[in-house]
């Protein structure tokens, strides 16, 4: 699964558990390209900063998919999908 948009927000060099180890990841909200007013919370594993800036195009692979109980919240666990130019 994918998820593509664009990107409103991002937090650079936070670390988190993921599978028992410890990984750099960049928490990132992006907007749906199909339909702009529905955003996404992602964390961008095994990176500590993109090159994307903000208001800039993004295409995520999902991992993960973590809902909080408590709050509903959705949450994507992905990887950056690199283009030529991004590596």
């Amino acid at each position: 699964m994918t998820r593509s948009g664009t990107l409103l927000a991002k937090e650079p060099g936070l670390k988190t558990i993921f599978q028992g180890e410890e990984h750099p990841y960049v928490r990132c909200i992006i907007a749906d390209t199909t339909d702009p007013e529905r955003h996404f919370e992602c964390r961008v594993l095994d990176e500590t900063d993109i090159s994307i800036s903000i208001g800039e195009p993004i295409n995520l692979e999902v991992i993960k998919v973590v809902t909080e109980r408590r709050s509903g919240i959705v949450r994507f666990d992905c990887h950056l999908i690199k283009t030529p130019t991004q590596e």
